[in-house]
């Protein structure tokens, strides 16, 4: 099934499914990463309050057994049910061209801060993939494999254990603790750190490659994560998260390997799969796509136009009551004493005409960023190009 933000669809052939799923996305929503919370504090009450009835924000499901896509593009799947939400900026036409829209969101997400998503490396372009999850999977697969296989990651791995003998370093707090105190004194507390191959990084790049290997449907793919797989065969099979993704410390000889961290965060941070069943197929992917546009717009004027030197998401308020300062404003990018930028994830309607499709409501707010900035005429809407 293919939806296009707030699209509403017949959902009956699911509907005995309904309650399962909700549970599934209500469980995703509760853990999804932290950056989404940037958002909600934009949300209308009253989708606050279905949210609470729905214990999630991804879709809505009415009593007639429809379903309703909400502003979150990607792709979600639970059993059997397979859902593609696509932006809104693309033409209901589009739908079955997936492609346009699946590398429309990469190369926003290729600029974007907080979503971290190392796909500069690869020519993204050139891959068609009918499954967006796919796509990321294979890229997953491809690098992985291009760069472990000439340069397997080795590295000083702290080990603290109890040996015969002494090795490495004599850890006194332990030693004293539990062997000195009760007469063990022959055997030692030591802590030392092998060169090692099993390591914490290709312990994590196992464990993701297992999870994506249940999930993907691709053979190309399937056959680069069992290539990985072989090559990490000695590596401990142990379930990991992504905080231990932190916890690696990469020596810049092997730079191509922080790209492979980054992508194995973004599976693990984002729910990508499910992590608490190893064979389970469920996976949830699905972006707030206002907050993927502003970030993408920062991202890309900060790398193409370093010397601009904007600040994200500057506040300030639009008056004062009793001493206390009310109706706080945000600016998406703010050039001290110079320039408003504001980002509007929005279909214009009517971009022919002679207000350009713009509604009043953003120029009222734009105004009111400006008098405050005391801006008279540096102020710009950036609205996506495919809405036009």
């Amino acid at each position: 099934m293919i939806l296009r933000e707030w699209e509403t669809e017949s959902f009956e052939q699911y509907s005995e499914k309904i309650p399962q799923l909700v549970e599934y996305l209500s469980h995703v929503w509760k853990n999804r990463n932290k950056y989404v919370d940037n958002i909600e504090e934009e949300n209308t009450e009253e989708k606050r309050a279905n949210e609470k009835v729905q214990k999630q924000g991804f879709f809505s499901f009415s009593h007639d057994n429809q379903i309703t896509a909400h502003n979150l593009v990607g792709t979600m799947q639970y059993e059997d049910i397979r859902i593609e939400v696509m932006p809104k900026i693309f033409d209901e036409s589009e739908k079955q061209e997936s492609r346009n829209w699946h590398l429309n969101l990469i190369f926003w997400l290729s600029y974007c801060r907080k979503i971290r998503f190392p796909f500069s490396f690869a020519n993204i372009s050139d891959l068609h993939f009918d499954d967006y999850l796919e796509l990321m999977i294979y890229v997953f697969a491809n690098h992985t494999e291009e760069v472990l296989f000439p340069q397997p990651y080795q590295s000083y791995q702290t080990i603290e254990e109890e040996t015969s003998f002494l090795r490495g370093r004599l850890s006194f707090d332990n030693y004293t603790k539990h062997n000195l105190s009760i007469g063990k004194w022959q055997n030692f507390h030591c802590i030392h750190e092998p060169f090692a191959y099993d390591n914490l990084f290709n312990r994590i790049v196992k464990y993701v490659s297992k999870r994506l290997l249940a999930v993907s449907n691709n053979f190309i793919t399937r056959q680069k994560l069992n290539e990985i797989l072989f090559l990490l065969d000695e590596v401990s099979d142990i379930q990991c998260t992504a905080p231990d993704c932190s916890k690696v410390r990469l020596n810049s000889l092997y730079g191509e390997h922080g790209h492979i961290l980054e992508l194995c965060r973004m599976f693990m941070s984002n729910l990508v799969i499910d992590m608490h069943n190893e064979h389970s197929r469920n996976f949830c992917f699905l972006l707030p796509m206002e907050y993927v546009f502003e970030d993408f717009i920062f991202g890309f004027i900060d790398k193409h136009f370093p010397d601009m030197k904007f600040l994200s998401q500057s506040t300030d308020y639009l008056a004062r009551h009793n001493g206390e300062k009310v109706f706080q404003i945000r600016n998406d990018m703010y050039l001290k004493d110079k320039l408003i930028i504001d980002t509007k994830y929005k279909v214009r309607k009517d971009a022919n005409d002679k207000k350009a499709g713009v509604s009043q409501t953003d120029i009222y707010q734009m105004v009111s960023y400006a008098l405050i900035r005391k801006l008279q005429k540096m102020y710009f809407l950036i609205y996506p190009s495919g809405s036009e």
